[in-house]
């Protein structure tokens, strides 16, 4: 951390000077909090995710700064104060961030959880994707960041070994494209999942953090990770069909949650304990059946 405080020390003159702790850690990035009221993301240049450290920083300084600390009673996304990048070394870049309260929820705890919790949980992260989407919009009306679905599926189509796997890559895409032309469009989170929420209470906003998938997109997007959750799902439809005015589309969910399922066997390929290999599979199979797709 000390290399790293002496690096930013010019593009922060007011950096806390380290220890800094971790507020989380992702796949690509660790998340620390400098203690007066404000993180630091730092962004890994390479690992085994899809893509580039280099990209996903680019993309999430660049949604950011679009949103600039959306807040509506729903949700809240973090304020982007100062971002920069690496020219070496293992980090791509940084960004400096308004801090957001709440703990990540924990998917043992809701989708066990009695039916009220588990529900008015899952509502309230229905109606906050659907404040996203509709205040997002305006926002990022001049942003470029394209599609999340067809860029991770590109991505990990490169990676596939396996005939059968490049053809469900390429049946997905079609589909997914030809849905894209109808429309309509909107600026999707595109990762959201229960590690990328901050939930602060049940009368809190909840915080919508990493926002490196981020682009325009069908709304159903912002779904494919969400779609075995079971109950939890159903109250999720609910409460986004409730602020929204109407209800996803479930074809173009099966499709957007299709794509989720080979982008983790792209890069998790058969790791993990057999029967982990055995689940991706079976994910991907119901997934495709879902959408129509032989």
């Amino acid at each position: 951390m000390n290399d790293i405080h002496d690096l930013l020390r010019d593009a922060i003159p007011d950096l806390p000077p380290p220890p800094w702790p971790a507020l989380g850690e992702g796949l690509w990035s660790t998340v620390h909090d400098l203690g007066d009221g404000t993180a630091l993301k730092l962004v890994r240049r390479q690992t085994s995710g899809l893509g580039s450290g280099v990209a996903i920083h680019r993309r999430e300084a660049l949604a950011l700064a679009a949103l600039g600390g959306l807040t509506t009673a729903r949700l809240r996304v973090p304020a982007l104060i100062a971002e920069g990048s690496f020219d070496s070394g293992s980090c791509a870049g940084w960004l400096r961030l308004a801090r957001l309260d709440g703990a990540v929820p924990r998917e043992d705890r809701l989708v066990y959880a009695d039916a009220e919790t588990r529900d008015g949980f899952g509502e309230r992260l229905g109606a906050a994707i659907a404040d996203f989407h509709a205040e997002a919009r305006p926002r990022a009306a001049a942003s470029k960041l394209g599609d999340s679905i067809a860029r991770g599926l590109t991505l990990a189509r490169d990676r596939f070994s396996q005939p059968a796997d490049h053809h469900a890559a390429d049946a997905v895409l079609a589909a997914w494209g030809d849905e894209c032309a109808k429309g309509p469009r909107v600026f999707t989170h595109g990762d959201v999942n229960l590690s990328n929420l901050l939930d602060a209470g049940r009368n809190a906003p909840l915080g919508f953090v990493d926002l490196a998938e981020s682009g325009w997109s069908l709304a159903e997007a912002d779904f494919r990770h969400l779609d075995g959750f079971g109950p939890l799902s159903d109250a999720v439809m609910r409460g986004y069909a409730a602020r929204a005015g109407a209800a996803p589309d479930r074809r173009r969910i099966a499709l957007a949650a299709a794509a989720n399922a080979l982008c983790s066997i792209a890069i998790e390929g058969a790791s993990g304990h057999p029967r982990e290999a055995i689940r991706r599979r079976g994910q991907l199979e119901h997934c495709l059946e879902a959408a129509g797709l032989p």
